[in-house]
């Protein structure tokens, strides 16, 4: 028997090739702010869930996240630096 497996959800996003350079600057921001505010989001809950004493798979999952989440936001920083100087240099 096959085991449902949840679909990959579409990016909500044209392929970032057919992005203007104004869409791309823009949705590397606001993806940006969204993935910092996760990691916050899921730090606070991981410390809040240790101080009770609380362990769980999620947690460790959540916490595993964290080095994952700080590389993404990362390469988007790299993404963000790397377009302005594309578009100094006219490439």
């Amino acid at each position: 028997m096959r085991k449902n497996r949840p679909q990959a959800t579409k990016p909500q996003r044209p392929p970032i090739n057919e992005m203007s350079y104004d869409e791309l600057a823009a949705w590397i921001r606001t993806t940006r702010v969204a993935l910092h505010k996760k990691k916050a989001r899921e730090r606070t809950y991981i410390d809040r869930r240790a101080a009770r004493g609380t362990h769980t798979p999620t947690d460790e999952a959540y916490e595993a996240d964290q080095p994952l989440l700080a590389d993404l936001i990362a390469f988007l920083d790299e993404m963000e630096a790397s377009l302005e100087v594309e578009a100094l240099h006219g490439a």
